[in-house]
């Protein structure tokens, strides 16, 4: 319904007359005779106002219309988290009871969750009319108007995105065995013709067979890096910790790369595995020993025949780690700080000396990390490259040294958190995680040093900066994002570094500061 202006004319002076038409619903009072020029005046002006309100509505309804157009579900709820406004889309959901989304409904109703939780979430269930749940992914703004505070939630529906990785899931693994499949058989052919089950081969043919086993088991790790990969970088690979011996573990993996390093003339050479108090680690056996067969191969593959691969174990307080040297050309400075990126090859050419994916070492880091742990690469004395990995002590002893040296860096990017990570090996462990949800049941779970967060995509950064509080409680935070700037950082107390203006040296300064600060604290 339109504004129409209404205008009292009246022989009657005096001010109380003119209250008292306002009183009654006039937008103005002329007393006669009214001159003509100010009527005109008069008409003009509210002709005026009456275009802007026109074009004020047009706009209005533009923009509802844009947003009903919207296909995601669309909300607005107020600083205590009352639904106030819902797009099109939005109104085909339903809240906890079944009834349909509708203005002055809570968050709580509505949604699931209370406004604080859901300020910590990235993704929540929701439900459609007729009762159909489906996971949406949380994008949630915070804005103000007139001093009070309100949340824009945006819900985009994960099925078909969900569906999607089952199907490329379910096409790796049909892929994978169909592979597998006439690998195997293909392998098990080439070895019974070289073990002379169809009689001595001709002399010739010898190498041949050789090279062809030797390439199909290639072909065959390659397959399980793949599907390793895409696993991991899903968050689909389940892993089964579990207290165990470190030398029992490096024992069995030097056992089991004692062949490939007998065939290429390197020796393994292990130090302190015989210790009468020998570290427990909390871990996946089956995946550290992967870890370790990347590590031991590729350190076999850059080792001169005739030298050795010296695996040695350490520990000191709260952790044990294992450095595995070769004596090989090193890794190129300006490398190594891809070294662990996938597909990084220091050579890219098609004409390196050595062969090789890429996806190694990349798979190994995020296998430690997964499992809690830290790796980085050295220079080793006399030359050569030095790999060193290292994890938490399981049980008690573990807990002193967790606090003082475990960061954990909260970002909803994976690529950033994964070069955070390497960035970081070398002073401390990092443990990621993409919201605040997963770093408040981590903290529940053990102590943490510091947080090193990131506000972006993670719903309005005041809140969140205030939730990051709460779960960090005496820990020290940093700000490590974009999304933010000094000012906003001073206004909450942060402080702040900039990805744009700092690199790996300045990152590491920053975490060493703040960990030392910690420590002096907790001292």
């Amino acid at each position: 319904m339109r504004w129409l202006p209404v205008i009292v004319t009246s022989s009657l002076q005096g001010e109380e007359h003119f209250i008292q038409a306002l009183a009654h619903g006039a937008d103005d009072y002329l007393v006669r005779p009214v001159s003509a020029g100010l009527l005109e005046a008069k008409l003009r002006h509210y002709g005026g106002v009456l275009a802007l309100q026109s074009r004020l509505a047009t706009l209005l309804q533009r923009q509802r219309d844009i947003l009903d157009n919207v296909l995601d579900p669309v909300i607005t709820l107020d600083g205590q988290g009352q639904l106030m406004e819902l797009n099109k889309a939005a109104h085909a959901l339903c809240g906890v009871d079944g009834q349909p989304l509708a203005r002055g409904m809570a968050c709580r109703e509505a949604l699931g969750l209370p406004i604080q939780e859901l300020l910590t979430r990235s993704r929540i269930a929701a439900q459609r009319a007729g009762g159909l749940r489906f996971s949406a992914a949380v994008s949630l703004s915070q804005w103000r108007d007139d001093g009070q505070s309100f949340y824009t939630v945006v819900l985009h529906d994960l099925t078909d995105r969900e569906k999607v990785d089952r199907m490329k899931d379910e096409f790796l693994a049909t892929v994978s065995h169909e592979l597998r499949t006439p690998l195997t058989s293909v392998l098990g052919a080439l070895g019974l013709l070289a073990g002379g089950a169809a009689g001595a081969l001709p002399a010739a043919a010898v190498p041949l067979a050789e090279a062809a086993q030797r390439n199909g088991q290639r072909l065959s790790h390659l397959i399980d890096d793949i599907l390793d990969l895409t696993k991991l970088e899903g968050d689909r690979l389940i892993l089964h910790p579990r207290p165990l011996s470190l030398p029992d573990l490096l024992r069995e993996a030097l056992a089991a790369n004692q062949g490939y390093a007998g065939r290429s003339g390197v020796r393994l050479v292990a130090e302190d595995l015989d210790l009468s108090d020998p570290p427990v680690l909390q871990l996946d056996g089956e995946r550290f020993l992967q870890v370790m067969a990347n590590l031991l191969s590729n350190a076999i593959k850059h080792s001169p025949a005739g030298e050795s691969v010296r695996v040695i174990m350490c520990r000191s307080a709260g952790e044990a780690g294992v450095i595995v040297r070769d004596h090989g050309q090193g890794v190129d400075p300006a490398f190594r700080s891809r070294i662990f990126e996938k597909f990084s090859q220091a050579d890219g050419t098609d004409r390196r000396a050595q062969g090789g994916t890429g996806l190694g070492l990349h798979i190994a880091r995020m296998l430690v990390q997964r499992m809690g742990g830290r790796i980085g690469v050295g220079d080793a004395p006399g030359g050569g490259a030095a790999f060193e990995v290292w994890f938490p002590l399981a049980g008690a002893d573990a807990k002193t040294a967790d606090r003082v040296r475990t960061v954990l860096h909260v970002d909803s990017d994976f690529e950033t958190r994964t070069r955070v990570a390497q960035w970081l090996s070398p002073i401390c462990r990092v443990e990621g995680v993409s919201t605040l949800g997963q770093a408040a049941e981590l903290a529940r779970q053990r102590p943490l040093a510091l947080f090193l967060a990131n506000p972006q995509d993670q719903g309005a950064a005041d809140a969140f900066c205030e939730q990051l509080k709460r779960i960090a409680g005496p820990s020290p935070i940093i700000l490590f994002g974009r999304s933010v700037d000094a000012a906003f950082c001073a206004r909450v107390g942060l402080p702040w570094l900039s990805p744009a203006r700092s690199d790996e040296s300045d990152l590491q300064a920053a975490v060493e500061h703040a960990l030392s600060g910690a420590a002096r604290t907790a001292a």
